[in-house]
Order: structure tokens, then C-alpha cells, then sequence
């Protein structure tokens, strides 16, 4: 059996794409593997994200268990609703085994979605908070899972000879998958016919890249909780809009040829994408009402600081004022209280100079207490003595003493100052 593909226009072989590896005798499927690694990598994503923006970890550990769960049982239970004519008459073992196929993205989302909202609820967590970063999680598992289709040949587009254009062998592809246009474009190389049909996992996976990276931004200017979850699902269904228009294999509404989920998806991008906006408009018409009262609170209080600073300044003025004057107050007090002694000792200094004796005979003749000389002068209350011994001076009340027989008068003492 043929097993190749190839993109003619971009000059791409591959001439061996298995569909699964054998692991220890037991067959795998590359499927598989792309979803387990994609799950593992958005669970590091989400991980690291809570670590940043500081939240419990373990948290998204719990709710990943009741998460997979219910998105493994969600996605399978849709895809076999609305294909029960391929399961009619397995049993529940084979109609469980989804080894080999069969799962519903919008399925898996709504069934991890209700499973994740119940356990918030009953931790009594934010479902809104978790599932901004839960879903860009997600959103990694899907850009990687999809690539599953490329190893199992499903999911492809109607015909096309595009530069992503790819050819698969006919022998390959389930006989439902392929449509009249596809049919009547068959390229023949050598015995082998191939399909050339549209790529839908390539265009998914770049949606997805293209979608983690708005997101991304988003997630650092995010407004309210819950916005990025709104915006993963407005833009996953805007995405799926183009590849359910595309699929040959989408799901069917019972009874019509047209896509179940073209109209499930053209819904769900309004209301996310109308709801997302409208909030987002919204909170920042508060946080502008809000923000305009913080300036106009802040003003006024700035307002009233200054008034307080002006009349404190001009409080420290009028002390600086008083305190002047109090200054010169004290300083004519000193002035007033420094004249008495002043006066005090200009007195005696003039005391001093009027009791001084006019200079003796013999200071006038040249000479001196050391040339013999005995006169003295006495600037405190003292009384120039003669060459005789003087006689001291009468008390206060006694009378003059009369004079010596001999006819002299006795010298009148020095008046005092």
C-alpha cells in the first residue's frame, strides 16, 4: 500500500508517513502521541503562567484531571451523535476506542469546560480567573494535535491547486471523504492516483499559532477576568468557520448535506467576540469615570494641602516676627540693666582720678621712695602723710583735736570723694 505524501508546488515528498509506531510490541498511533505531547506542553504553559502571575498551581493540577476527563467523554459522545450510522452496530467496547479517530473538537471544549466549572464551584474558584490561562493552554495542545490529521489523512479540503495543494494516495482515504470535485481532479503518478485536495491541519495549525500569539498580548492587557476565554472562543470559531466550510468529512446536520457546526461556529464568534468587546469598551469607561475621580480627589486634596502650607508659613512668620521682637525686647532690657554698672564705673574712675595727689617737693625735685623720698599716694581712700607720722583721723562725732602747744596747727585730712 502507498503510503506517501506530497505538496507538488512547494517540491515536498514524503514517501513513507506511517499512522502509528510500535512501542514494546504495542502499536501506538502518531495521534495519539501529537496530542499527549501538545497536552503536555499547554500544561507547562499553564503552569509557568500561574507561577508568574502568582497563583496555586496545584489548582490547575487538580482541574486537569476532571478537565481531560470530561473533554475526552465530550469530544467522542459528539462525534459519534452525529455519525451513529458508523456505530449502529459496534459495541461499546469499539464504539469507546478512540485509537484510531473519531473526536470532535467543539465536543471536547464543551465537555472540559462543564467538568472544569464544576470544580471551581465546588473549590469556590474563580472558573473565569483559571480558564483565561487554561485556555491558551489549550490552544497549544490544538496547534500540535492537529497535526494528527496529516498521519491519519483526515480532515482534508475539497480539491485545490493552491501552492499548499496536497496530494494522497486514493487507496487510503475513506470512500466518504471524498467528494465529486475530488474525484473528477484525480492525478495519476504511474499506477497510483492521488487526491489533491486543500490542507485543512496546516491552515488550523498556523490559525492557532497566529491566534496563541494575539492572545498572548492580550493576556498582558487583559481588562477583566474571563476575556481571554471569551477571545479563544471567538477566535477558534472564526477560524473554524473557513475549515468546516472546507471539510469533506464535517459533521452533517441528520438529514441535510450542510455542516452541523458552520452555524454552531458563526454564533459562537458573535456573542464571544460582541461580549469580549462590549466589556472591554465598558471597563474602560469605568476605569476612565474612575480614574477622572481619583484626579479630581487628588486635586482636591492638593488644594487643601496648600491652604494648610500657606497658613502654616504664614504662622511660622509672624513667629519668626515675635520672636524678633522679643529678641529686641530682651536686648534693650540688657542695654537698660548694663547702664547702672556702666555709670557705676565711670563713677569711680572719676573717684579714682580726684584722689590723686599733686606730686611732692621731692617727686618734683627728682625724687623717688628709693632715693630716700617717703611720700606716697593712695588712689583709694588713703591720706598723704608729712614727714611726721600723721595722727589719725577722728571718728564720725568726735571733735577735731586742738592744737599742739608749741602753736601749730594739725593738717586737715583729704576730702573723700
Amino acid at each position: 500500500m502507498d503510503m506517501s505524501i506530497r505538496f507538488p508546488n512547494l517540491q515536498i515528498y514524503f514517501g513513507y508517513v506511517g499512522r502509528s509506531v510500535s512501542v514494546l510490541g504495542f502499536e501506538i498511533t502518531i495521534y495519539g502521541l501529537l496530542i499527549a505531547a501538545g497536552m503536555l506542553l499547554g500544561l507547562l504553559f499553564v503552569l509557568s503562567q500561574a507561577r508568574r502571575q502568582n497563583e496555586n498551581q496545584n489548582l490547575y493540577l487538580e482541574m486537569l484531571i476532571p478537565a481531560l476527563l470530561g473533554g475526552i467523554i465530550g469530544a467522542r459522545a459528539l462525534y459519534v451523535a452525529f455519525n451513529w450510522g458508523l456505530f449502529s452496530g459496534l459495541s461499546a467496547a469499539e464504539i469507546c476506542d478512540v485509537r484510531n479517530g473519531g473526536m470532535s473538537l467543539y465536543g471536547g471544549i464543551l465537555g472540559g469546560a462543564l467538568c472544569s466549572a464544576l470544580f471551581c464551584r465546588i473549590r469556590k474558584i474563580s472558573f473565569a480567573r483559571m480558564a483565561d490561562t487554561a485556555s491558551m493552554g489549550l490552544l497549544i495542545a490544538q496547534i500540535i494535535g492537529v497535526w494528527g490529521n496529516f498521519f491519519n489523512r483526515e480532515s482534508f479540503g475539497e480539491y485545490t491547486d493552491s501552492i499548499f495543494a496536497m496530494q494522497i494516495p486514493m487507496g487510503v482515504v475513506h470512500p466518504d471523504q471524498i467528494t465529486e470535485s475530488i474525484e473528477n481532479h484525480l492525478v495519476l503518478a504511474g499506477d497510483t492516483s492521488y487526491i489533491q485536495v486543500h490542507p485543512l491541519f496546516l491552515y488550523e495549525s498556523l490559525w492557532g499559532l497566529f491566534l496563541f500569539l494575539i492572545l498572548l498580548i492580550y493576556t498582558r492587557r487583559k481588562t477583566y477576568q474571563g476575556e481571554i476565554f471569551l477571545r479563544y472562543l471567538a477566535g477558534c470559531s472564526l477560524g473554524r468557520i473557513g475549515i468546516e466550510w472546507l471539510r469533506t468529512d464535517a459533521l452533517k446536520i441528520p438529514g441535510t448535506d450542510f455542516p452541523f457546526f458552520l452555524p454552531v461556529c458563526v454564533i459562537l464568534f458573535a456573542v464571544c467576540g460582541i461580549s469580549a468587546t462590549v466589556r472591554r469598551i465598558l471597563w474602560k469607561k469605568r476605569e476612565a469615570g474612575r480614574r477622572r475621580r481619583r484626579e479630581e480627589r487628588y486635586a482636591a486634596e492638593e488644594k487643601t494641602t496648600r491652604n494648610y502650607d500657606a497658613i502654616q508659613a504664614y504662622e511660622n512668620v509672624s513667629d519668626e516676627f515675635w520672636n524678633t521682637e522679643a529678641a529686641e525686647k530682651n536686648t534693650e532690657d540688657a542695654g537698660s540693666a548694663e547702664e547702672p554698672s556702666k555709670k557705676a564705673e565711670s563713677i569711680q574712675e572719676n573717684a579714682g582720678d580726684s584722689g590723686k595727689e599733686e606730686p611732692s617737693a621731692a617727686e618734683k625735685d627728682g625724687e623717688s621712695p628709693e632715693n630716700g623720698g617717703d611720700s606716697s599716694t593712695d588712689t583709694d581712700n588713703k591720706v598723704v602723710e608729712n614727714d611726721e607720722t600723721a595722727e589719725p583721723l577722728p571718728a564720725d562725732g568726735e571733735e577735731t583735736p586742738e592744737a599742739e602747744p608749741d602753736g601749730e596747727r594739725p593738717p586737715e585730712p583729704e576730702k573723700m570723694s
